[in-house]
């Protein structure tokens, strides 16, 4: 219904605006809202989002963040342990090297994510 927008007075207009109003609330259910809000509140941090935008491109060690960033190495393993914890990245050993990587199963929320990143390219 576009438009009666604004408590119409009228039961049948009333009852199609509530029935409007009760799809959109259930569509907004608090899972998926929250685990977004969690999801932005970790990359709101520049340092991380930078991270991550390396990530998409490869898989990166942290003095490979340290040479790029030039950030202090104990300013990156800090947001790098924080993107860990918060479930966007992973690791492996390559010989005496710690890789990191983006876990797949956040993968697509952070492409999505990324994509409004002006200059951002997915490849």
């Amino acid at each position: 219904m576009a438009t009666a927008r604004c408590c119409p007075a009228d039961c049948a207009l009333r009852s199609d605006w509530e029935d409007e109003l009760r799809k959109e609330r259930e569509k907004l259910s608090e899972e998926p809202v929250t685990e977004l809000s969690r999801l932005i509140k970790l990359l709101d941090h520049p340092l991380r989002l930078k991270i991550i935008l390396m990530l998409l491109k490869r898989d990166h060690c942290v003095c490979e963040f340290w040479y790029v960033l030039e950030k202090p190495q104990n300013l990156i393993s800090y947001n790098v342990k924080k993107l860990r914890d918060g479930g966007l990245i992973e690791s492996y050993y390559r010989s005496n090297h710690k890789i990191y990587k983006i876990n797949e199963s956040a993968a697509p929320k952070i492409r999505l994510i990324a994509s409004a990143v002006p200059g951002c390219s997915m490849k």
